[in-house]
């Protein structure tokens, strides 16, 4: 994926020029919204994943992706989509697929990418990008696509992808590393009304995550380094290959080197089939089967404490550490998922051309499974660290948190959404969206005692009870939206949408049974918009609230009594699943103005009020101490209040050169906003040259700035109140990319 190929695709604009009202009217709402401008594939945290956009929700797991019609991955979780997806020159399209197409899509009032393979036209095509940066990351990607006679055509492509990290580490050389695969046979009839296409793909991807590091919060929102770390740059792991975990199926120690411990392994096979009749009726049927297995294992930054006299930390040859420790969980993740998802789409306009309607009939089967065995480790809290030992061993806490759960999920469910050009002025949209859900399995949860989770939990223990489950839910969502032209290219808009969704098979792997009552997101936002020949802007409220919301927050506190292997006033980290509610207000702009020929400036502009509603816990810890904490209107950690985004793009001759500037306010690490980061910068810029109708070259830096963009939390302070306890603290986090150069060569025939 190259910063080149991005900014092109959702840097450029469409203009608006109309003389009639109904002009104004018969877009569809996507271009009134501000979806479009969304930037999902610019991302400042990984070069080969889409960012997320928080629409005022808390920001968990990874952007959704779709493509050919259906979701890349039948959930958002371990087999991830991004780990068998890449945007590049293997597809016709990418773009942003907003709230109001997800709602009824998928089920969920979010953002997400959507992408569509290359099929082979009328002619041959060769595409070939490539694409490094001073870090010594190198992608090569490639497609080529050619009629074979009679309607037939083949289009082959292969992305490659070797990235050693900013951070360069002695565990792995490369930090990433893919390897796709992609076929795609495909025929054409009646004279390119009806075209059907067979598509394969087989990835191979490693992901090591390693974007953390040390800093010291000075306590005025602000992070300085400590003892000379350079984050994103500097290493924090240490040299130890080899992963040491208690598996949570057999009991049994097992051993792992890092690299397959990260590597995913996954086959898609891809049906898609159009056809469009002279009357404008459109039939479409998308369906597709996946079969992925993905180790992952994720050494997440806890706190970071003090090692003195008697403590037990040694190093691995015995000599006794004092000093700073940096405390680490390795969650080891092996899941998969065999699925096959079908979707039937017949879609059309009335006879006075007035209506758009559209029906849709999915049915989603899933098998899916994963074992998570979790432990604890050390290392120095120093650059180049080295491990430690804790009473003599190198993880410790086994298991003390781990998932299971094994069983199919299927998914029956239909929509119908219409189009109504009411009046030369009114526009109406409406759709709905009914769900049959079944889920059923095999879990390890709280309807047996035995299953509690404890130092040395495996599912071999003498009396852990396999509980099965099965359950069905009706899931529903719907959207209505209307607007209204009172002045060429002036009018006003609205949009309420609604949906519910119940716990997924995914959701049981932990100790605590889900919860079977549905979560419910309601958005709505509405206000005016603007278009002419040099500005396309609409300015809206936005609230969203959401129900029933789930979390696996860590919580810390200091024991009071020894617990395993660790003592009396050191620090425990707790993990339980707690539900709260969830509402923001908020307010949007977005423009994109033409002032001169060439010249392109996209602004944004975001404020919102995130909160947390009726969010009480009571925790016990293994001490037996049992607190209460009240989060209930306390601002969402991680959210900013305020975002700015500024994109200009200015194009002459055969140069283009380009900008894109995102602000975020300060962010509340803990849950009692106590503590907060100061607002950051996220840069990107870039000269864009074309030489000719076949060779192109950019050139491209993320992070202008070099902006540290430090984040995280601090693990023992998310239940304070007072700030002070934590002026110049040492903690660690992760980070935005460093400054990059990158440069692309784009070749085409």
């Amino acid at each position: 994926m190259t910063l080149k190929v991005l900014t092109t695709t959702l840097l450029g604009i469409t203009t608006f020029i109309g003389t009639r009202a109904q002009d104004v009217v018969t877009d569809t709402m996507k271009n009134v919204s501000g979806d479009n401008n969304r930037n999902v594939l610019m991302n400042a945290s990984s070069a080969s994943q889409p960012r997320q956009i928080s629409l005022g929700l808390p920001i968990s797991g990874y952007a959704y992706i779709y493509e050919d019609g259906l979701p890349v991955s039948y959930y958002n979780y371990q087999v991830y989509p991004y780990k068998s997806w890449h945007s590049g020159v293997s597809h016709e399209a990418v773009q942003t697929m907003g709230p109001q197409d997800m709602v009824l899509k998928y089920g969920v009032i979010t953002y997400s990418v959507d992408s569509r393979s290359k099929l082979a036209g009328d002619k041959f095509e060769g595409k070939l990008n490539y694409s490094l940066n001073h870090f010594g990351r190198q992608t090569v990607d490639t497609n080529v696509s050619t009629p074979l006679g009679k309607g037939w055509g083949i289009s082959v492509g292969t992305y490659q992808n070797f990235d050693p990290g900013s951070n360069h580490l002695d565990i792995a050389k490369l930090q990433e590393s893919a390897h796709f695969y992609k076929v795609a046979l495909s025929k054409s009839w009646d004279e390119g009304k009806g075209k059907t296409g067979l598509i394969y793909q087989y990835s191979r991807f490693k992901e090591i995550i390693e974007n953390y590091g040390p800093f010291i919060f000075v306590g005025d929102g602000s992070v300085k380094e400590y003892d000379g770390f350079k984050l994103g740059l500097d290493q924090y792991r240490p040299a130890n290959n080899t992963l040491k975990y208690l598996d949570v199926v057999s009991g049994k120690m097992m051993e792992q080197n890092n690299d397959d411990a990260n590597t995913s392994k996954i086959h898609h096979v891809n049906y898609v089939l159009d056809y469009l009749w002279d009357s404008g009726l459109k039939l479409s049927v998308h369906s597709k089967f996946k079969h992925g297995h993905s180790f992952r294992s994720n050494g997440s930054v806890m706190g970071v404490s003090d090692a003195f006299t008697g403590s037990g930390y040694t190093y691995e040859n015995g000599t006794e550490y004092i000093g700073k420790v940096q405390t680490r969980r390795m969650l080891h993740f092996d899941g998969f998922e065999h699925s096959w998802m079908t979707n039937v789409a017949l879609t059309g306009k009335s006879k006075n051309q007035r209506h758009n309607w559209r029906t849709e009939v999915d049915y989603w089967l899933n098998h899916g499974g994963v074992s998570t065995s979790m432990y604890l480790f050390a290392h120095e809290a120093k650059k180049d660290p080295k491990l430690l030992l804790l009473n003599g061993n190198e993880g410790y806490s086994y298991n003390s948190y781990a998932e299971f759960y094994n069983g199919h999920e299927h998914k029956l469910f239909g929509l119908v959404s219409d189009e109504w050009n009411a009046t030369p002025r009114l526009w109406l949209y409406g759709g709905a969206r009914v769900e049959y859900l079944n889920v059923r399995g095999r879990a390890a949860n709280d309807m047996y005692p035995g299953n509690a989770r404890h130092v040395g939990f495996s599912l071999a223990d003498e009396g852990v009870v396999k509980n099965h489950f099965s359950n069905n839910h009706f899931n529903y969502a719907f959207i209505g939206s209307a607007r209204y032209a009172l002045l060429h290219g002036f009018g006003l808009h609205a949009e309420y949408s609604s949906a519910m969704i119940h716990s997924q098979l995914f959701h049981y792997g932990t100790y605590t049974y889900p919860t079977q009552k549905g979560m419910i997101t309601n958005y709505f936002r509405g206000g005016i918009y603007w278009k002419n020949k040099w500005i396309d802007l609409t300015s809206q409220i936005t609230h969203i609230t959401m129900s029933n919301s789930q979390e696996r927050p860590n919580l810390s506190h200091v024991l009071t009594k020894d617990v395993g292997d660790l003592k009396a006033g050191m620090s425990e980290s707790f993990t339980k699943t707690y539900f709260y509610d969830i509402a923001t207000l908020g307010w949007l702009t977005d423009a994109i103005i033409t002032p001169i020929k060439g010249l392109t400036v996209h602004l944004m502009f975001t404020v919102r009020d995130p909160k947390y509603k009726d969010y009480k816990i009571t925790p016990t810890f293994s001490d037996g101490v049992t607190e209460v904490y009240d989060f209930t209107n306390k601002t969402i950690t991680s959210l900013s209040k305020t975002e700015l985004e500024i994109e200009p793009s200015y194009r002459f001759n055969k140069w283009r050169v380009w900008l894109s500037a995102r602000y975020f306010s300060k962010q509340y690490i803990n849950k009692t906003n106590s503590l907060y980061f100061k607002g950051r910068w996220e840069t990107f810029g870039g000269v864009d040259f074309q030489l000719n109708n076949h060779i192109s070259f950019a050139a491209s830096v993320v992070n202008i700035l070099n902006q540290k963009g430090a984040s995280g939390t601090i693990a023992s302070a998310d239940l304070i109140t007072d700030p002070s306890l934590y002026n110049n603290y040492v903690m660690s986090g992760t980070f935005i990319r460093p400054f990059t150069f990158e440069f692309t060569t784009k070749l085409s025939l």
